[in-house]
């Protein structure tokens, strides 16, 4: 997960103070928010408030709790924070973000910040990003189609850096990720093996896509615009490295 740190310097602890004044200002709104809508336990769920302002990275409940054991054990329960999260998100203090494979997350909703998100479909990091060509491409794509743009949300999943750099270089196909690209260095096994993959026209030197890596059934692959379904024993046979498109080079497609 990713976390907003602040460093020693003194721009760094200008931007900290400010974030401090922030927050007050935050608390204060959510506090007469809370009082106008006639809520229940105010001061449990500014207790609440504060510890997740307190943290500045995709949170989840379980999460929270644990946090909450610290200050006090009594506002564990999930269905309160559940409840609390909602308010906040319904009050703009707080984004709910559910993303493939994990568990909701709520992260601090800065009014007029707008962020992306890579997720590591690996180890389930969340890396934000904010890219100002980006936005103003989608504003200029939705203005050429007439769309008054209200909001919108951009999840990318993939693999990150760290996760990679762990892999081994080449490795079975049954162990590359969903999605991935990938390329065949090589095919193991006996000459039957060798026919068998090679009568589906899969040889060394090709592309495939993975379009479903479930242990429970056959591995999906596409080869160019063809889908194959390769059993468990076809698919450790088969030795791939990774080959997203901004890793290609001159190597032939075969």
């Amino acid at each position: 997960m990713i976390k907003r740190l602040f460093g020693s310097g003194r721009g760094d602890r200008k931007k900290a103070a400010q974030v401090t004044q922030d927050h007050a200002m935050e608390r204060e709104q959510f506090s007469k928010l809370l009082t106008a809508i006639h809520a229940t336990r105010i001061q449990d769920r500014m207790t609440v408030l504060d510890r997740f302002l307190a943290v500045e990275h995709h949170l989840t409940l379980s999460g929270l709790a644990g946090m909450m054991l610290d200050c006090d054990p009594s506002l564990q329960d999930i269905r309160f924070l559940r409840d609390t999260m909602e308010m906040f998100c319904q009050c703009g203090f707080a984004g709910k973000r559910t993303f493939e494979a994990q568990e909701t997350t709520y992260e601090h909703q800065h009014l007029g910040d707008h962020h992306d998100h890579f997720i590591c479909t690996s180890c389930g990091k969340i890396q934000e990003f904010h890219n100002s060509r980006l936005e103003h491409l989608q504003m200029e794509i939705a203005d050429g189609l007439g769309f008054h743009a209200l909001q919108h949300k951009m999840e990318i999943y993939g693999i990150c850096a760290d996760c990679l750099s762990r892999r081994e270089a080449n490795l079975p196909l049954t162990l590359a990720a969903m999605g991935e690209k990938v390329r065949i260095v090589e095919i193991r096994g006996e000459g039957t093996m060798v026919g068998r993959l090679a009568s589906m026209g899969l040889r060394k030197g090709l592309r495939l896509e993975v379009i479903n890596n479930n242990p429970a059934g056959p591995i999906i692959v596409a080869l160019k615009e063809v889908r194959l379904a390769l059993d468990s024993e076809m698919a450790e046979a088969i030795i791939v490295t990774h080959a997203c498109s901004h890793h290609r080079n001159s190597e032939t497609e075969g």
